[in-house]
This record gives structure tokens, sequence and C-alpha cells, in this order.
């Protein structure tokens, strides 16, 4: 509840000159956070687990329960496995949360600020860079620059391919929708046939009307990982790499869906055996190491996702460099703390 009042707080402050700028209703703000909650709880759960299973043993620890359980046999792996079991628990149910509940509370948090707080219309506005799209067949299309709000395309490549051998390829300037034709009016055309040799032909103007992309199918690519769940994500990156496109910092999002709900339980890992040491400093030290241990694991989950995006790591160990250094370092923490 402490993170969920800071990060709304936060957030409030940074977004509030915009908020009465636009006079947005006092209702639909209380909504829009309403809707921010399952974000900020899946984003702060790992540091929610931390701070509980640090003070759940660092409490016992300080009050010799630890050593009176070790003195009577039982050893320390027994006493940390039920908090592991819960911690897995919870990462479980936070992956399935993540799958369901956030991507579609986003969603609604997004549309509520851009269309009834910003009053922004709720049809089409904008501009979209940088579309790929597969069209009928081995027919492939990308998009430079698109207004939303007129409908027109800037810098159009269309191409034509058998297996990894570019057919046909055709170059347009502009490509425009025609509402009543139904279909896209395109300007500008070279036209490149590589079928056995090359030949080149312009036109000045040319219906493209077989094609099956339509404006309404370019005004929502620009959604961001976590308005998507792992599937959706994982259909964007496959059509992405179909088009050629590099799609390096997709698959890295791609794998931190499944990296990051861990980081519940990988934390609770490496946090157990330092809070089983006996402390004379009380909770206020186990508050301070929480947040130096999860100031450092989430620098190390950043560092390895910008590492990933730009190519000099993997993506997948990009997502999973965190996980594996803090998992790693559990494992070793717990053998070698006294049982």
């Amino acid at each position: 509840m402490a993170f969920i009042v800071i990060f709304i707080v936060v957030d409030l402050i940074e977004h509030l000159d915009k908020f009465l700028e636009s006079k947005a209703p006092f209702s639909r703000t209380v909504v829009y956070y309403l809707y921010y909650i399952p974000s900020i709880i899946t984003l702060t759960l790992p540091v929610n687990m931390l701070l509980s299973s640090l003070f759940a043993l660092g409490t016992m620890a300080q009050h010799n329960e630890l050593v009176a359980c070790m003195s009577a046999g039982v050893s320390l792996y027994r006493l940390v496995w039920p908090l592991l079991l819960v911690a897995l628990l919870i990462s479980i149910l936070s992956g399935i949360a993540n799958e369901t509940v956030v991507p579609q509370a986003n969603r609604t948090r997004l549309d509520i600020y851009e269309h009834e707080i910003r009053d922004r219309p709720r049809e089409q506005f904008g501009t979209r860079r940088e579309i790929s799209l597969q069209d009928r067949g081995e027919r492939q299309l990308s998009i430079d620059y698109y207004n939303i709000r007129t409908q027109k395309a800037n810098k159009v490549n269309i191409v034509w391919r058998d297996g990894n051998r570019i057919r046909e390829r055709w170059d347009v300037k502009t490509m425009a929708w025609d509402s009543t034709r139904q279909a896209w009016r395109m300007s500008g055309i070279t036209q490149r046939k590589f079928d056995p040799d090359e030949e080149i032909s312009r036109l000045d103007t040319l219906w493209y009307e077989d094609s099956q992309i339509l404006p309404g199918d370019l005004v929502d690519l620009d959604q961001q990982p976590e308005e998507m769940n792992y599937f959706e994500l994982k259909r964007f990156v496959e059509r992405m790499s179909i088009m050629g496109s590099n799609a390096r910092k997709w698959i890295v999002d791609l794998h931190m869906k499944i990296s990051y709900p861990l980081a519940s339980f990988i934390i609770v890992l490496f946090g157990a055996p330092l809070a089983s040491r006996k402390r004379r400093s009380g909770p206020a030290l186990g508050f301070a190491l929480a947040l130096l241990i999860s100031f450092v694991y989430f620098g190390f989950m950043k560092s390895g996702q910008v590492l990933g995006y730009n190519g000099t790591l993997p993506p997948w160990l990009g997502a999973w460099i965190g996980n594996i250094v803090f998992g790693v370092g559990g494992v070793v923490l717990m053998l070698m703390t006294r049982k």
C-alpha cells in the first residue's frame, strides 16, 4: 500500500500540469489511477517480497528463534523452503496477472489518459513511423511515415518474395486511402521486376486494390510491451522478423515477460540467507538492506535490458542477467550460511 501511494503521488505530480491544462474531471483521474494499481503491484512485488522475507526471518533471528530451531536439529533449509515456496507461487501468480489483468488495465489507463483526460479525438490522431506489415501471400509492405488523420503514407515499399529471393519491388512516394473506392491510391511509383533480369518502369498513379491492409490496421501499431501479453508480443515479434525488420528490442521485452515475474522468487532466494543472520541493528538495517539489494538487482535488470537492446548482449541474456547473477548469488549464500 505504501508503494502504491508513493507511485501515484509521484505520477500525479509529474502529470498534474496536463490534468489541470485539460481540465480533466476528477472522477476520470481517479479511475485512471485505479487502473494504474495492477501495474504498480507487479512492478514493486519483488521489493515487497524481499522486505517481507527480511522482516520475517530477521525477527526470528533477532529473538534467537532460528538458533533454537537449528539447535533442535531443524536445518535452515527446512525453515526457508516455505518462504521460497510462497515466493515461487507468487511469481507464478504475477506471471498470470501480467498476461491477463495488467495489459488490459494498462490499455484502459492509457486510453483514458489520451482520450478522456487529454481530450484527444478517439477516432484517429497522430502519426506512425517505420511500419512493417505482411500483406497477402509473400507480399510485404513497409511505410516510413504514416499520417493517421489524413490516412496518407509516405515512402512506401512493397516487396514480392519467392522464399528468400525478391521477385518484384515497388517504391512509392505517397499512398493515400480512398474511402469511396475502398482502396489505396499510389503516386510516384517505381516498379522493379527481377525475373529473370531487372526491368524498371515508372508510373504516376496506380491503384493498390487487392491489399488486405486497411487504415485501421495502421493505427494501433505503437502499442508498448506493457500493453501486450506474452503471446501478443510474440506474434508481433514474428511478424517483424518475417518482414526483415530489426526486432531485437521486442525480443528482449518478450524474454522480460518471463524473467521479471520470477524476480520475486530469485530475490527472496538471495535475501533469505542474509536475513537469517542475527544483527543488533533491528529492522531499520533490514529495510535499508532490502532497498540496497533491490536497487542493485533492478540495476542489473535495466542494464541487461539496455545491453540487449543495442546488441551488446544476446536478447535472452540481456533479459535474464539479473536473475542469473542473483540466483547464483543466492545459492552460494545459502551454501555458505550456517545451517
